[in-house]
Formats: C-alpha cells, sequence, structure tokens
C-alpha cells in the first residue's frame, strides 16, 4: 500500500512541477514582451530548470525506499515535505504574478479603476 501512496505522490509531484515549468515559460514570454516582472519571479523563472530535475531526483529517492529494506514513515514524510515545500516556493510567486498580469488588460477593457 504504502509503494502505491507513494508512486501516486510521485505522479502528483512530477504533473505539478511540468504545471509550474509551463507557468514559469509562460512568464518567460510576459518578460520577453517588455512586462516589468517583480525579482522573485524573476528568479523562479531563471531557476526554471530546477523543476525537470526535482521529479527525476524525486523518482530516484522514490525506487530507493521502494527497493530498501526498512520503510520508515520519516523518511517517507520527509520526503513529502520537502519536494511539496520546494514546488510551493516556485509555485506560488508564478500564480501571484500570473494573476497580477492577467487582471490588468481585464481592468483597461472593463475601464475599471
Amino acid at each position: 500500500m504504502r509503494k502505491l501512496a507513494s508512486g501516486l505522490v510521485l505522479g502528483v509531484f512530477g504533473a505539478s512541477c511540468g504545471l509550474a515549468w509551463g507557468m514559469t515559460t509562460l512568464m518567460l514570454e510576459i518578460t520577453n514582451a517588455g512586462r516589468v516582472l517583480p525579482y522573485f519571479t524573476n528568479l523562479c523563472i531563471r531557476l526554471r530548470p530546477l523543476l525537470i530535475i526535482l521529479p527525476i531526483l524525486a523518482a530516484a529517492y522514490c525506487l530507493w525506499l521502494w527497493f530498501n529494506k526498512e520503510e520508515k514513515a520519516s523518511r517517507w514524510m520527509g520526503f513529502v515535505v520537502v519536494t511539496m515545500t520546494l514546488l510551493i516556493v516556485f509555485v506560488l510567486p508564478a500564480i501571484g504574478t500570473s494573476y497580477l498580469v492577467m487582471i490588468d488588460p481585464v481592468k483597461l477593457a472593463i475601464s475599471a479603476h
């Protein structure tokens, strides 16, 4: 059961990293169009290759846990906490910035202040 759960978490984490990579790629296009983004968002955009490396490292660690004889909950929980924390650090600034970038044209379209 634990192997199934870890595989499910790894799949969700990989898909989330893929979505975050896509979102930061869109933010890169906005930066190339001349829009000024916050510094931390620019940092997340520059660290975009990490979103490809993180699922590979997570899969390697998950495989190591699967083939290791002893399965400790502390190792598994540490893995989930670290990977999801890294993902949140990358995704939240991109989500916030994409919302701010998207809301300006909407305000202009409806002539709101």
